[in-house]
């Protein structure tokens, strides 16, 4: 009776032990998968950052040439490019425009 109740103990102890050995391994692949998360986080975050960067020299260069754009397509622009560059005049002899 008192070998059974030793063998009854030591395989108590070993299934403790084993369970114990179990959970200490997923703690840890836990912790390691937490680390690898937080560097792909930050990797992430520092992208997100260059992207956000880029996207604003974008807007700005987009701004400018709305602007630029606008300037260009002014009548008096229009008017004066045509009679410098292309050398075209309004004719005189206009008076009325036929359909």
């Amino acid at each position: 009776m008192a070998a059974a109740r030793k063998s009854g103990r030591a395989s108590t102890v070993l299934l403790w032990g084993g369970c114990f050995a179990v959970l200490l391994v997923v703690i840890a692949i836990s912790g390691l998968s937490l680390v690898d998360q937080a560097h792909e986080m930050r990797g992430l975050y520092s992208t997100m950052a260059e992207v956000q960067q880029q996207q604003d020299g974008l807007l700005e260069e987009h701004s400018r040439l709305m602007l630029e754009r606008s300037t260009l397509s002014s009548m008096q622009t229009i008017e004066a490019v045509a009679e410098s560059e292309l050398d075209m005049h309004f004719p005189e002899g206009v008076g009325e425009v036929l359909r």
